[in-house]
């Protein structure tokens, strides 16, 4: 019966062009913002737009997983049906045949979400679009940063940590030196069906070259190769971790400031408390850059004068 139907259907459609006519669907397009923070009172706007070029609407239906939400069908008194969206609710003052309004959201309600709209007789052309929604449950605290020293001599290697509480999706990781970014660590993205929060791990190593200009945001891998930095990628159940190699020429100031920055898209981003890393008996500034070979020269040259004179009284 159903196989008959498609065929009656698209019997019926292919009459109606050669007659002339159009489609009476065109242009379907969705908009879901990408990601949105949990919580109650925490909302989500989907918009649906499209051109039925004169024809009647029979529905618009809104799913989560392929599982429909919302349904709007003008025919029909009230025009509106709510399906159960488990963790969330629709909000029916702000939703109609452009649009549906999820309130209350919880993580696990992150995934694709499609909007179907169907013109009215004589063709009742279906047309669907999904695009994805990431509901973030942010971590509570800002990153915590840690380094190995706070002191540094030129050629030495500091260690330093970056560490984020668990969140979900897990937070990247930035680093900043002297608020300028000079590396990034790109958190797994786990599975659709995976909804356990996870913590971030960044560890970073900073290489203080011996060279007497301080050229911020030129970096090196160890190999010497034009790429930004260096990193190698390790995921637990528990958390993600990246480390990162990262080589700068001391600052000409003797010290520098570094820190890192959790961020989860376009919604959330904390920077971690900003260290200061000093340089141990920095070198004297020097303005035409011989300063200190020309003093060792004028010491030598006075001591030899000493001795000579010395060595002629003496023989006296």
């Amino acid at each position: 019966m159903l196989k008959m139907k498609r065929i009656c259907h698209l019997i019926f459609r292919l009459l109606f062009l050669l007659d002339g006519g159009v489609w009476s669907l065109r242009n379907l397009v969705i908009s879901v913002p990408r990601a949105v923070l949990s919580g109650e009172g925490q909302s989500a706007v989907l918009r649906c737009s499209y051109d039925l070029e004169g024809a009647a609407l029979y529905s618009i239906r809104w799913y989560r997983a392929e599982t429909e939400f919302y349904r709007y069908v003008p025919r029909e008194l009230p025009p509106t049906m709510v399906f159960p969206l488990p963790g969330a609710s629709v909000d029916l003052a702000q939703s109609d045949h452009h649009q549906v309004r999820i309130v209350n959201l919880n993580r696990h309600l992150s995934g694709d979400y499609q909007c179907e709209v169907s013109a009215d007789a004589p063709l009742f052309h279906t047309d669907i679009r999904s695009a994805p929604l990431t509901i973030v449950d942010p971590p509570f605290r800002a990153p915590r940063v840690s380094v190995s020293q706070r002191n540094y001599v030129r050629g030495d290697v500091i260690q330093a940590n970056c560490s984020v509480d668990e969140a979900y999706p897990a937070p990247n990781i930035t680093w900043i030196v002297d608020d300028q970014k000079i590396a990034e660590s790109v958190s797994w993205h786990t599975s659709e069906l995976d909804f356990r929060e996870r913590g971030a791990f960044s560890q970073l190593q900073l290489s203080v070259l011996e060279s007497e200009r301080y050229q911020l945001g030129r970096s090196y891998t160890h190999d010497h190769s034009e790429m930004i930095y260096q990193q190698n990628y390790i995921i637990s159940k528990e958390h993600s971790r990246q480390d990162v190699s990262y080589m700068m020429t001391p600052p000409e100031s003797g010290h520098f400031t570094l820190g890192c920055i959790a961020t989860i898209h376009d919604i959330y981003a904390r920077r971690s408390e900003v260290l200061v890393i000093r340089e141990d008996a920095p070198r004297p500034a020097s303005v035409t850059g011989e300063e200190s070979a020309g003093t060792v020269r004028t010491y030598n040259v006075v001591q030899t004068s000493v001795f000579t004179v010395a060595a002629m009284i003496f023989s006296l």
